[in-house]
């Protein structure tokens, strides 16, 4: 019944709001300056005083929410102000608890504004869709419920923590917190300093009564985090980059920005932020974990190891930063370390498949195929679709000469992803192990169709070619190999093998010739120029190349030389 009347009440109020709106009774921030700007740069420009801090966040919403009606919104935060005075005025509540009582009970009761469980949905921040869902995060409840307070004159301040936003009403002995995740419950000083790991010093903007345009600062650390995660760097790095010239002492501005330098491949700037970060709060195992992902990339793989493990002894629990020592470890070819370490990431986190791809990698490359297998088998078990693990899987199998299963995995990374040659070329290479011959020629095909500068695959089809038969079909594609590279000694000793097939001996000895400059240490390319040059009826340097490619360790027979002795004697008669 209780609640019943309760809602009723607010019905009644809301109703009778609408007939005073505009009357006698102005709300505390009607004549602010801010109210009649449009751009969040003019607006920073203003004395704080001045600035209405709906009218500053809705216009932030404007350029994410092209279509935001800013003046629809105020009005709608207006009418909410202007309700919760009437309440205010039929309770009789008096300043300080009883008012954000009857605040609470409105917003959070009646309106039903609640928190969001997860804050992946950029929506969430921005006011316009908290208004339209009810629903929200820490910063974003908490900007809505101080612009409501603004309207009603109330003495309410932005409070930051790591990683969590509050609202403090008033300050000194008299001030009280407000936690907006939890239907406006006081919560005191101590719950935030021990739950957030506040750090200790006066250097920082923690703990402490923000201003309106450090609590702007704040947003802007989450909106630029919004526009990371869309993939838009260029405005993540304008909103952070004014994160921290607002807030020079919020740590994970700065962290948030050196995310984006990272990004940009601006990796020493990325660093010295990182740092920074760090004096400010030193307890922040994130920051260390992207120190650390900073140094590795820059190769200083010890002072990356150090940081990685600076992130573990704060939180032991963040699998990430196993997985960036594991890597590291390998970088540094401590297979073993890392794989006792991918293990240790994989026992707090068994759905990440990355970690069990990356051991199966360290086991395929010390030619554990067995190992390998089992690993790649758990990656494709979480992931399905995971391109990277079935195609380890499929080259373990090959390689294990399991060549059923690979030809099934490598036509499983083809199905995700039509366009992958590789997965292709190392097909053709099964089926030539099946002796699948026509197969083989499709798959290389194919591989050529996608990477027209594949050589393994201009090769490769240009043996099959050789092996059915179509010297002509052979010699086109080592022709087009040699010239994707031409200084590889191998190439143009298959084409000249298809050129001698095909009889055309002088063709096939300049291939030779070319092949044996490239590489003179070359037994079979010495020893099919002496049978080219034979054919040609140059005697001497077919005896010539076959001497040499008996030095180089060719089977000769003696008769060949009696044979080329007796030709050359006869033509010096």
């Amino acid at each position: 019944m209780t609640s019943m009347v309760k809602k009723l009440l607010f019905v009644i109020v809301a109703f009778s709001f609408t007939a005073t709106a505009f009357g006698e009774r102005p709300l505390a921030n009607t004549r602010k300056a801010g109210l009649g700007y449009e751009s969040i740069e003019a607006i920073l420009e203003l004395p704080d005083k001045d600035i209405d801090l709906a009218t500053a966040l809705l216009t932030l919403s404007g350029r994410w929410n092209v279509y935001t009606n800013t003046e629809r919104y105020r009005r709608e935060i207006d009418d909410i102000a202007w309700a919760i005075r009437d309440a205010l005025k039929e309770k009789r509540a008096k300043a300080g608890r009883e008012t954000i009582a009857v605040i609470n009970e409105y917003l959070f009761d009646y309106l039903g504004f609640s928190p969001v469980e997860t804050a992946e949905n950029p929506q969430d921040l921005f006011l316009d869709s908290v208004i339209d869902n009810k629903r929200g995060y820490c910063l974003s409840l908490s900007v809505l419920y101080l612009s409501i307070g603004e309207r009603l004159g109330l003495p309410l301040h932005g409070v930051v923590v790591p990683g969590h936003f509050f609202v403090r009403h008033g300050g000194g002995r008299v001030g009280f917190n407000i936690e907006t995740t939890q239907k406006g419950a006081f919560a005191g000083d101590s719950h935030y300093m021990e739950e957030f790991k506040v750090p200790k010093g006066g250097n920082t903007i923690y703990m402490k009564n923000l201003t309106k345009k450090q609590t702007i600062g704040c947003f802007f650390n989450n909106l630029g985090n919004v526009y990371s995660d869309d993939g838009d760097i260029e405005n993540a790095f304008y909103y952070l980059d004014m994160a921290v010239k607002i807030n020079p002492a919020l740590s994970e501005a700065r962290t948030n920005l050196a995310n984006i330098y990272s990004e940009k491949g601006m990796l020493d700037e990325a660093i010295d932020l990182y740092k920074t970060a760090l004096k400010i709060n030193p307890a922040d195992a994130k920051t260390h974990y992207n120190l650390a992902n900073a140094y590795k990339k820059t190769k200083k793989f010890d002072l990356a190891i150090k940081r990685y493990k600076k992130s573990i002894s704060i939180d032991d629990d963040y699998a990430e930063s196993y997985k960036g020592l594991a890597q590291t470890y390998y970088e540094k070819k401590l297979y073993r370390m890392a794989i006792e370490t991918f293990e240790k990431a994989a026992s707090l986190d068994s759905t990440d498949a990355d970690i069990y791809a990356d051991i199966a990698m360290i086991y395929y490359e010390q030619e554990n195929y067995r190992k390998a297998i089992s690993n790649y088998r758990l990656a494709v078990s979480i992931r399905a679709d995971y391109v990277r693990a079935l195609y380890g899987l499929a080259q373990a199998y090959l390689q294990s000469e399991m060549l059923y299963e690979a030809i099934e995995q490598f036509r499983a990374v083809i199905y995700y992803d039509p366009q992958d040659a590789n997965a292709y070329f190392a097909l053709g290479i099964a089926y030539n192990k099946l002796g699948w011959a026509d197969d083989e020629i499709d798959a290389y095909n194919n591989t050529i169709a996608i990477d027209p500068a594949h050589i393994g695959a201009h090769q490769n089809i240009a043996n099959a070619y050789i092996n059915q038969k179509d010297y002509a079909s052979a010699v086109k594609h080592y022709q087009k190999a040699v010239e994707i590279e031409p200084n590889k000694a191998r190439l143009y000793y298959g084409l000249g093998l298809g050129y001698a097939m095909l009889e055309d001996y002088l063709a096939a000895a300049e291939n030779y010739q070319n092949a044996i400059e490239l590489q003179n240490d070359y037994p079979q390319a010495h020893y099919n120029m002496a049978i080219a040059s034979f054919n040609t009826k140059n005697y001497e340097k077919a005896l010539k190349h076959f001497e040499i490619a008996k030095q180089q360790g060719m089977e000769v027979k003696e008769e060949v030389f009696e044979q080329l002795y007796q030709i050359l004697e006869s033509q010096n008669q």
